[in-house]
This record gives structure tokens, C-alpha cells and sequence, in this order.
């Protein structure tokens, strides 16, 4: 099997595909949601950790503009994250 990440050995990822293919269809949607869920906590703290002077506006615009495609940006919030200029207000 070729390894999927480069930090993990194959013989670990083995055990833990084995893991997943055993587990019941309502494990593996927990797991999903739980993802979903610290995704959630992880990307607004990436981006404050990424800009840590911004303001709570600027910081709203680059997560907008970093979890939606740029036409949807630009449609529904009235920006353009592609400008880069994300401390402004519109």
C-alpha cells in the first residue's frame, strides 16, 4: 500500500484503515462530524494566528473569503478576498 502521509509510517496506516474499514456506519459518522467540529475551532484560530493584529472585522472577511469559493464572496459580502485588502469595509 502506498502511504497516504508522509509523517506516518505504512504500517500504521494499515492498522488504521483496518480500523475504519471495521467500524459501523454511526462510528464513522461521528468521526466525520467530529472532524467537521474541530475544523470549525481550528480554521478561525489559524486565522487569527496567521493575522494577529487584525481587527474582528478583518478577521470575519479572511475566514468568509478562506471558506468560500470567490464568486460566492463576492455576491453575498459585497469583496473581493482575491484584492487581498480585507481590512477595508465595502
Amino acid at each position: 500500500m502506498k502511504p497516504t502521509s508522509l509523517d506516518t509510517p505504512a504500517e500504521v496506516q494499515s492498522i488504521h484503515f483496518a480500523l475504519l474499514r471495521q467500524a459501523t456506519p454511526g462510528k464513522k459518522l461521528k468521526l466525520t462530524f467530529d472532524l467537521i467540529q474541530m475544523l470549525r475551532r481550528l480554521t478561525p484560530a489559524d486565522v487569527r494566528h496567521q493575522f494577529p493584529n487584525a481587527s474582528d472585522e478583518e478577521l470575519r472577511r479572511r475566514l468568509i473569503a478562506r471558506l468560500l469559493p470567490r464568486e460566492d464572496v463576492i455576491s453575498a459580502y459585497g469583496f473581493d478576498p482575491a484584492n487581498d485588502d480585507l481590512r477595508r469595509t465595502p
